[in-house]
């Protein structure tokens, strides 16, 4: 059973504290969410998925200050011909994100971003990219934000050791010259329904790494919404032994408070 049929199987549930109401927005608060799912599935194979997010923003004036984290835990237990349980872990990543933001214009802004990343199945050990470029945003109404954003940066790479005979030419770590782009699309498609799409890009001279994210959230209740989300990212030059393309189907329902 794969990970994508996993999370749409057993007991989901999401608590998220829902973004200030459009009044509140710009004057000084946070306004982000929290957010937690899990799934589970019983029989012959016991398998267990947990996630956790976080994204937070906050503007003082001119300066946006914007803050995400996140982490995936994956678990698969079967039992071997003796009769034995045998798990193994089948994902284990997470990451945090800083980015601050100052505004030059009615929607031109500056940004310095850093990010810090760890997955034991990716082949790379632990990432970090520091970075600052130019943003600007395309669409600014009451039903849909896009913005886009791009700039230079270095990233900082460990690479896991691999099994068997190590080549002489291995490296464990790199530092080098990247390039980022970033586009963010949050779009009310109707009433208690939005279309949110995240997409990141990071080019370096060894590796590419690109990441979207689709989103469907609708609203059930005050309180209440559900979120459907489809993640897939993919890396042009992975480590040997890795597939280039991981993807992740989340079912979710947020509680706001």
């Amino acid at each position: 059973m794969d990970l994508m049929t996993m999370s749409l199987l057993g007991v989901v549930g999401t608590f998220a504290v829902e973004p200030l109401a459009a009044d509140d927005k710009g004057k000084e608060n946070w306004d982000g969410s929290v957010e937690f799912s899990a799934a589970s599935a019983s029989g012959n194979t016991e398998n267990t998925v947990l996630g956790l997010k976080l994204d937070a923003r906050r503007v003082l004036g001119r300066y946006t200050h914007d803050v995400a984290a996140g982490a995936n835990y994956a678990e698969s237990t079967t039992r071997d011909d003796d009769g034995e349980d045998v798990s193994a872990v089948t994902q284990d990543n997470w990451f945090a994100r800083y980015r601050m933001e100052i505004q030059t214009g009615d929607r031109t802004f500056i940004y310095g971003r850093a990010r810090y990343e760890q997955d034991s199945f990716s082949g790379f050990e632990s990432r970090a990219f520091l970075g600052a470029g130019l943003g600007h945003s395309l669409i600014e109404n009451d039903r849909t934000t896009w913005d886009v954003l791009a700039g230079p940066g270095v990233q900082y790479t460990v690479l896991e050791t691999p099994e068997g005979p190590v080549p002489e030419d291995f490296e464990d770590s790199e530092t080098e010259f990247a390039l980022y782009a970033g586009s963010d699309l949050n779009w009310t498609l109707r009433e208690n329904v939005a279309i949110e799409h995240d997409l990141d890009v990071t080019y370096s001279e060894e590796n590419t790494t690109l990441s979207t994210e689709a989103a469907i959230k609708t609203k059930l209740t005050e309180a209440l919404s559900s979120r459907l989300s489809y993640k897939v990212t993919h890396e042009t030059d992975p480590p040997v032994g890795r597939e280039a393309t991981d993807s992740l189907l989340r079912a979710s329902i947020a509680l706001g408070f």
